[in-house]
């Protein structure tokens, strides 16, 4: 059988980041000289699917690092959420394609606002780029699966460059080094892991539903995983804040059912404590994405181990290790990750104009 494209772009993650690091770091600097000339103080960053939580993850890193203040929105809502005075607001608009309806109109609808746009697309010469004022270009190069994964790694990059770009604060220019150094070979470690990760998926490939939970960042790949064994698994799956799910949620929870928790570093390990015990009373099977220097053998049945990296670099290694996972419990129960039967790799239902 031939190789599906999702697991030919998924290996191709690392190749995506370095290239993107390598094309973008300059630019990224060109836009903290541009929004600082704006005098501009606070924004939305947009997106649709995947790209959407990309937005998320962004959010999570500039608020955190940086004096702006930032709100992610799905483009198909940004419309409603647009401010009345908008002068002192940019966006930030992911969009793998470049030419999503949703980003596009979104786009559209604020520049009549005046509002400044940054377009961050894997698609050079798309309407994306056309319509923005800024653009930045990831290199991940052509996509063919549906399943977005190498794009989603791009993205992930690009917008982590630019939050550290925009910070002064000392932790956020060592996480940027880092990110420059060595995330890459990072998720080439996670590759050398699927071997166990397809053994994983053959054990719960029959299961109707999962639960991903993560916190900080990686609350953006509790959403992504979600939509992730969505997507290529067709498995009904929800992501969520760690201790959010002890809101209502929980109560899902049975012995059949498996439950994701993100724990990368042991600060993640110590946020989600009081879920996996209340998980371990409920008997729920637990599955740890589980960083090699963090001790969770106690609370989970069963872990995907990664390397240990800065808790706000995490992002990369784990969601290269749900993209794995997603794609065997694809192929595992007989589908076609490439091409699921009710989805395009752009949803498009209006011209651009």
């Amino acid at each position: 059988m031939a190789e599906h494209f999702m697991l030919k772009e998924l290996r191709e993650g690392p190749e995506a980041v370095k290239k993107t690091l390598q094309f973008c770091e300059k630019l990224v600097e060109g836009i903290h000289d541009r929004i600082a000339s704006l005098g501009v103080d606070k924004g939305f960053i947009i997106g649709s699917g995947t790209s959407f939580h990309a937005s998320v993850a962004t959010q999570y890193l500039v608020n955190k690092f940086t004096k702006y203040h930032f709100t992610a929105v799905p483009a198909s809502e940004f419309e409603d959420w647009t401010p009345l005075v908008t002068n002192d607001y940019i966006i930030f608009g992911y969009s793998q394609s470049g030419e999503s309806s949703d980003i596009i109109k979104a786009v559209k609808v604020a520049k009549t606002k005046g509002i400044f746009v940054i377009g961050i697309t894997n698609t050079e010469d798309s309407t994306l780029t056309k319509v923005s004022d800024f653009s930045l270009v990831t290199q991940a190069g052509e996509e063919k699966a549906v399943v977005a994964t190498k794009t989603y790694d791009a993205q992930l990059t690009a917008g982590s460059l630019l939050a550290y770009s925009l910070s002064k604060h000392e932790r956020a220019q060592k996480l940027k080094e880092l990110l420059l150094k060595d995330i890459a070979s990072k998720l080439e470690d996670v590759l050398k892991r699927e071997k166990e990760i397809k053994e994983l998926a053959e054990k719960y490939k029959d299961v109707e539903h999962i639960y991903i939970l993560g916190r900080g960042v990686n609350y953006a790949n509790a959403l992504e995983a979600g939509l992730k064994f969505k997507e290529a698994a067709m498995i009904h799956s929800e992501g969520f804040a760690v201790r959010e799910f002890l809101h209502g949620p929980i109560q899902l929870v049975d012995e059949k059912t498996p439950v994701i928790v993100l724990l990368p570093t042991k600060t993640a390990l110590e946020g989600s404590l009081k879920a996996l015990e209340k998980l371990k009373g409920y008997n729920a099977p637990v599955i740890g994405i589980v960083g090699d220097e963090v001790k969770a053998d106690e609370y989970v049945r069963e872990t995907i181990v990664i390397p240990t990296v800065e808790d706000e670099l995490s992002v990369l290694p784990v969601v290269k290790a749900i993209q794995i996972l997603a794609y065997y419990l694809s192929v595992l129960r007989g589908l076609n990750p490439d091409k699921p039967t009710k989805l395009t790799k752009v949803v498009k239902y209006e011209k651009s104009k």
